[in-house]
């Protein structure tokens, strides 16, 4: 997984071990997620985004939350509608915002490819990533 970390972190001019200490994690999980040889939870990225001072996407993508556009409202409607109608009656609110939330994300990268071949691997990219999300699923329902 490749994120913009490393590079935040270094314009910011924290070192890895300052920033390990400062989120609680140890400096190897950290260089570690920089280098994109492990991931981390949702709690340990939040804590890197607010001990930054950007957004967890920033971490992501390498991109700033905007302002929203009116096409960006009209897309994060048809991301919130589309979730409800796929998963309205399987997960409780907060689940829903965070689909709502990455699929508001897919579309806005989706419309910012240019070409059908760049369009065709993202595709792809999000093919392959369903299986990882189907099997989450499975295990969060084995385990509850």
């Amino acid at each position: 997984m490749s994120n913009f970390l490393k590079k935040i972190r270094e314009d910011k001019k924290i070192g890895q071990s300052e920033l390990a200490v400062k989120i609680g994690v140890s400096k190897q999980l950290l260089s570690g997620f920089e280098n994109g040889r492990s991931g981390v939870s949702n709690e340990v990225l939040q804590k890197l985004a607010d001990a930054l001072e950007v957004s967890s996407d920033a971490i992501l993508t390498g991109k700033s939350i905007k302002p929203f556009s009116d096409s960006g409202r009209k897309q994060l409607s048809e991301a919130m509608n589309m979730t409800f109608k796929f998963y309205g009656d399987e997960f409780d609110k907060d689940t829903i915002v965070k689909v709502s939330t990455e699929l508001y994300s897919i579309i806005v990268d989706f419309d910012e490819l240019k070409n059908d071949a760049d369009r065709e691997k993202f595709r792809k990219s999000l093919e392959e990533k369903i299986a990882i999300g189907l099997a989450s699923n499975c295990f969060l329902k084995l385990k509850k």
